[in-house]
Parts: structure tokens; sequence; C-alpha cells
């Protein structure tokens, strides 16, 4: 009879430790990804005005991204907004939040085909990204969302 009561014992122990653990988790599911950032609000169009959308050979040191919308897009509060470039392998490289295009606008650039475009600009300090495809896309930096609205692409020397 000892014998087997020792047997038992590991498992006796071992449903101990499992019960605790899942007693750990209280029934709260793991967090999932962020959810997507979507358009700025009172955004509904956005495009890549400089560079041009699809150029090739744009140095590799990346000054500045200039995009279009149909209205400002807020770089104050709770929406604080502006690009990140993102390369082949994953990799997001963010600018700095929106401020007003330089006038003239540098080129080449592409005109927008909606009325009444508002200009601004995303600048990049100390990015050098040599002989890569990036996408440009909205981000919201006030938020953990994921950045997910592509304005347009170029690549790089």
């Amino acid at each position: 009879m000892m014998s087997r009561m020792k047997n038992f014992l590991p498992w006796i122990a071992l449903a101990g430790v499992a019960v605790s653990l899942a007693a750990c988790n209280n029934g709260a599911a793991a967090p999932g990804p962020p959810a997507p950032c979507g358009s700025p609000p009172g955004v509904s169009q956005t495009v890549l005005v400089y560079p041009a959308p699809g150029a090739t050979g744009v140095p590799d040191s990346i000054g500045q991204v200039i995009v279009a919308s149909n209205a400002a897009i807020s770089n104050s509060g709770p929406n604080t907004w502006d690009i990140e470039l993102e390369d082949g392998l994953g990799n997001g490289f963010l600018g700095n939040a929106f401020a007003p295009a330089p006038s003239p606008l540098p080129t080449p650039n592409q005109q927008p085909t909606f009325a009444n475009p508002v200009f601004q600009t995303s600048t990049f300090t100390n990015v050098n990204i040599p002989g890569e495809t990036l996408a440009v896309v909205l981000n919201n930096t006030a938020s953990s969302c994921t950045p997910s609205v592509q304005v347009g692409t170029f690549t790089t020397q």
C-alpha cells in the first residue's frame, strides 16, 4: 500500500502545480496584436507627393517625405501622425510629426488629383536606407496601433 502511495505523490504534486498555474491565468486571454491605425480623423484621401510615387534612385539619406491630403492631418493630442518608412524586411523608420510642407515643393513630385490638397511633411534625421523599395505608411504616434494606410512607395539608390 505504501509503495502505491509513493507512486502517486509525483502526480498529486503535478496536479497541484497545474491548478496553481490555472488560477494565475484567471481566464484572461493573451492580448492580441494592436489594431490598424487607419486614416487620420477627417481625412479620406492621402497620397505621396515627394518623393514621387514609384520613384527610383532616391538618395539613401532621406530628409523628408511629403504627402497631400484632403484635410490637414493633426499633429497634436491623441492624434499625432507621421510617416513610417517600411522596408521589405519588416523594419520601420519613423519620421517626425507632420508639419506644413515647404513652398515651393521639392522636385520631382507628383501633384494629387483631388481639389484643394493640404501638403504636409514628415522629416527624418540620420536615416540612411540604401537600395530598398520603401512603403510610405501613415502612423499614429500617440497610439499603439499598427501602421496600415500605405500612401505610396519609392526606391532608394
